[in-house]
């Protein structure tokens, strides 16, 4: 056997072609140490060609059969492969290999999630909505190029918390009428408190009071289920930014001038951002409500908004009492209460801040905070910047 028909044995056992010999054989005793040595090489090869393609088979079973939608893209952003249950899912226009993701499915928070993975980036989950399907999208960029696009079905998740928020609402509505009732009667009986003892007048006075809390507890919880209950997200246009605080601030800095506290609003003239108005006036009042209530007589409360290279920030600044860190990743739950019993007497819901994170959702914006026991605390409402 001559170099080129032992050059194109290996060639043939390498690659698995028809026919081609499990190990090679030379008439040279001269080249039998060489050729046991690569008969080694190429059992390994297969070995590990073997161990691939079980692999290969295996996680493609899984694909197949997984519940959650996978939708593969190379280098250059070009589909390789989508599962069952993403072809299902998104019912794909045209056939998707080969072809941008944008192209084969009419959903654009898609394509936007795989070109942020495949540019380096950590895109957060995106919910979206196809017909009567409530989806959410995530991405993870390959190291080697590439990008995964995982879609799972969360219509089942979405339809029981709209159960549950579509009854807490209509309980809150029906029971808003007798609420104001108990209201108006009690108005009623203390316009003539001079007539009536006075122990019944406290007893007035704490219905009365009881019932205005009511009345603010259904309120929010009414406001709250019209934000959870947007299939799509709030629209956002380019709108100056001192209207809308000045409108937002102006009960807060109300009070706080009548209970010796100071209060502060900076924002340019010209200073605009791409936000929804009546989300920015609803958590804007909200947190600078919250600010005079958590800071003592004689403090100071300061609303600023400042532009940076990325987005448009307003604070909401106070030297109030301040949040415990081990307190802050919770206040923006429903009915969480940092201190319990301050929070009731000064009439709060604690709705506030749930709203608050829920606007933010909804209208594409960001919160966060900053604050110390005693120190005061910071919250910052992170909103895109103008289109120009």
């Amino acid at each position: 056997m001559n170099r080129a028909e032992l050059v194109r044995q290996i060639r043939a056992i390498a690659q698995m072609e028809p026919g081609a010999p499990r190990r090679l054989q030379v008439e040279d005793p001269t080249l039998g140490p060489v050729v046991d040595a690569l008969n080694e090489v190429l059992d390994a090869v297969r070995k590990e060609r073997r161990l691939f393609q079980r692999d290969a088979s295996v996680g493609r079973q899984v694909l197949e059969a997984s519940t959650i939608g996978v939708v593969l893209v190379d280098r250059e952003g070009n589909t390789t492969y989508v599962n069952p249950t993403a072809r299902r899912m998104l019912r794909p226009r045209v056939e998707p290999e080969g072809r941008k993701p944008i192209e084969a499915f009419p959903i654009a928070e898609l394509q936007e999630t795989v070109t942020q993975a495949l540019g380096g980036l950590e895109p957060e989950p995106v919910e979206c909505n196809i017909g009567r399907v409530d989806i959410v999208i995530t991405a993870t960029g390959f190291p080697g190029g590439g990008a995964m696009a995982s879609v799972r079905d969360v219509t089942a998740d979405r339809e029981a918390q709209r159960a549950r928020t579509d009854f807490v609402a209509n309980v809150s509505h029906e029971l808003r009428t007798p609420v104001t009732a108990i209201m108006g009667y009690s108005e009623t009986m203390l316009a003539d408190r001079e007539r009536i003892p006075d122990d019944l007048v406290r007893m007035l006075e704490k219905i009365d009071r009881n019932a205005k809390r009511l009345r603010d507890l259904f309120e929010d919880l009414l406001q709250l289920h019209r934000v959870e209950s947007r299939r799509r997200e709030l629209p956002l246009e380019n709108h100056k930014l001192r209207p809308i605080l000045e409108e937002a601030v102006i009960g807060a800095a109300d009070q706080a001038v009548q209970s010796g506290r100071s209060f502060a609003l900076t924002c340019g003239a010209t200073l605009e951002a791409r936000c929804n108005p009546e989300a920015v006036r609803t958590m804007v009042a909200s947190l600078t409500s919250n600010a005079v209530n958590y800071t003592m007589e004689g403090g100071n409360i300061a609303v600023t908004a400042t532009e940076t290279p990325t987005e448009v920030v307003v604070s909401v600044v106070d030297d109030g009492i301040g949040i415990d860190p081990v307190h802050q990743q919770r206040i923006f739950e429903r009915f969480y209460r940092v201190d319990d019993a301050r929070s009731r007497a000064l009439g709060g819901t604690g709705l506030g801040l749930a709203l608050v994170k829920h606007l933010a959702l909804a209208s594409r914006s960001r919160i966060s905070v900053e604050s110390a026991v005693g120190k005061g605390s910071r919250f910052r409402i992170h909103l895109r910047k103008a289109r120009r």
